[in-house]
């Protein structure tokens, strides 16, 4: 069970755990601009208010099930405020998904565009992803207990954007010789689908081992890697046909 505990410029998220509550995760709220005011300075606070009991009611109650009102009664704001700064439960679902995806993603892009090995390329990458999940569990937690919410509303948006990325990095990866010549689509595919199930996993794991797990993904991939060389495989739009088997897969 989680709890949070707002001030006009932080918010801190605690996890209940069998030994006591504990912190673990301080969440500051936005820092206005210097000379901004009061003024500045409330709206941020009440955005991060707003943001944080949406977390908490989108993990406790599933998207379905939250209404605004929910939200607003937990933020401790006035009705009214909400309305000030998202139009409506998309918007704020998106809002809570967005930032810490990107951040996500731009991280793991990051480590992928300067890797020269396989293993750097997708041990970077798997860690940049696992260590976030050790450290903020919760957060994947959410994304789990309304999973099909994700999917079905930003699909091609929030929750695409690092498939696209993914893709995109492989096709350069490939490019610089760093791939061999592969299928961008399967392969992304089994990457992404590795990743959100071990992660999973260490977001309901007691002690949580990014390193260790990052370690087990690579040596998995990098292995059925190994196996396809330099063959070239099918073409993506015959292989959705079934036209023609892809080269270098078991019999």
């Amino acid at each position: 069970m989680e709890e949070y505990e707002r001030s006009p410029t932080h918010v801190m998220r605690y996890h209940q755990h069998p030994d006591g509550l504990m912190a673990v995760k301080s969440l500051p709220a936005a820092t206005p601009k210097p000379g901004s005011g009061k003024r500045e300075q409330n709206k941020v606070a009440n955005r991060s208010a707003i943001l944080a009991a949406a977390s908490k009611c989108f993990l406790k109650m599933g998207y379905d099930a939250v209404t605004i009102r929910d939200v607003v009664r937990d933020s401790g704001l006035a009705a009214g405020t909400f309305y000030n700064y998202f139009t409506d439960k998309d918007a704020l679902f998106k809002a809570v998904l967005e930032a810490r995806i990107n951040e996500v993603n731009e991280s793991m892009h990051a480590v992928r565009m300067k890797s020269t090995t396989i293993e750097d390329f997708l041990y970077g990458a798997f860690q940049a992803l696992f260590s976030k999940i050790a450290a903020d569990p919760s957060f994947f937690r959410l994304i789990l207990r309304n999973e099909t919410a994700v999917l079905s509303l930003f699909e091609n948006t929030v929750i695409g954007i690092p498939m696209r990325t993914l893709k995109e990095d492989f096709s350069d990866a490939i490019a610089r010789g760093v791939f061999p010549e592969i299928d961008i689509e399967l392969l992304a595919a089994a990457c992404y689908g590795m990743g959100f199930e071990l992660g999973r996993v260490l977001a309901f794991t007691r002690k949580p081992d990014a390193a260790a797990t990052a370690h087990f993904a690579t040596t998995l991939m990098t292995n059925g890697i190994s196996g396809f060389g330099i063959a070239k495989t099918a073409s993506a739009a015959k292989r959705r046909q079934g036209e023609v088997p892809i080269r270098g897969s078991l019999p």
